[in-house]
């Protein structure tokens, strides 16, 4: 059986109440349902499961994720001032707490262990520079450090993208290498040098089992390829801003478009697929 992919809509212009906005960026859990961020008429709303929030927060290029079904949370990528850019919301709206993660942030995901966050080459992460991959607890203590906490490792010039994987481990593209996976339990890192294809072109990974599927950034075109093996397979096309869910989630991908102003997921039918969460 060949490898399809399939989406549906989440999220589109009847969801909205404003006729012109810009979606920031968005979220989804099976469980929790849809978050997103936007900006209209010059503010900033947060949407939740058909509920509209006027955002405390002020970002332009902001990520949002869900945290559990009655916390969010935002994060800016740029941090210039040294001020707190990383928030955590209830549903409601109502900061909860606040810390700073540091500036130039590439990518964001969450899993039970904590917030993942990771760098671009010229960033740093406030009092730990040149970590490039730093997993903080809710309160913004780094509980795992990538450079400070790993023996043998590779160097991470800059991580391009990030995806949950099985427990506590983290996926990561590096600038420089095809796929390495971090657990920060073992304190390993485990590098995969196969698909080349992953090398400096990718911006979402989504793991299942031992299958990885990619998109690349220039034209949205998807791939599924066994994890080890340089022979990856056109599966299809995702258009928008996307970014790989975790392994619990049925779908695979998450991505909103900023031309149709819609948010979509993608799920991979590949029955050859390991599916662990």
């Amino acid at each position: 059986m060949a490898t399809t992919v399939t989406k549906e809509t989440v999220f589109s212009m009847k969801d909205f109440n404003f006729a012109s906005y810009s979606i920031r960026d968005a979220d989804w859990r099976e469980q929790y349902g849809i978050v997103l961020f936007a900006e209209a008429k010059r503010d900033f709303w947060i949407y939740i499961n058909g509920s509209w929030l006027m955002s405390p927060i002020k970002y332009h290029s902001p990520f949002i994720r869900w945290l559990d079904k009655d916390r969010i949370l935002i994060v800016q990528r740029r941090n210039d001032m040294n001020d707190d850019n990383v928030y955590i919301l209830n549903s409601s709206g109502t900061i909860l707490n606040s810390f700073n993660a540091g500036d130039a942030i590439e990518g964001v995901d969450v899993g039970h262990e904590g917030i993942w966050i990771s760098y671009y080459y010229e960033g740093f992460d406030g009092e730990l520079p040149n970590e490039r991959l730093v997993l903080f607890d809710l309160n913004g203590k780094p509980i795992f450090r990538y450079n400070s906490d790993l023996q043998d490792k590779p160097t991470i010039f800059e991580g391009l993208a990030l995806a949950k994987g099985k427990g506590s481990a983290i996926w990561i593209v590096p600038l420089d290498k095809p796929l390495m996976q971090v657990n920060p339990e073992s304190k390993k890192a485990t590098v995969y040098e196969e698909p080349k294809a992953l090398n400096g072109g990718t911006f979402a990974i989504s793991i299942r089992g031992n299958f990885v599927y990619f998109i690349h950034e220039e034209d949205g075109k998807a791939f599924s390829c066994e994890i080890g093996h340089e022979t990856p397979q056109l599966i299809g096309k995702i258009e928008g801003v996307s970014r790989g869910l975790g392994p619990r989630e049925s779908n695979h991908f998450i991505s909103f478009s900023r031309k149709e102003e819609e948010v979509k997921l993608y799920r991979i039918h590949n029955d050859r697929e390991y599916f662990e969460g």
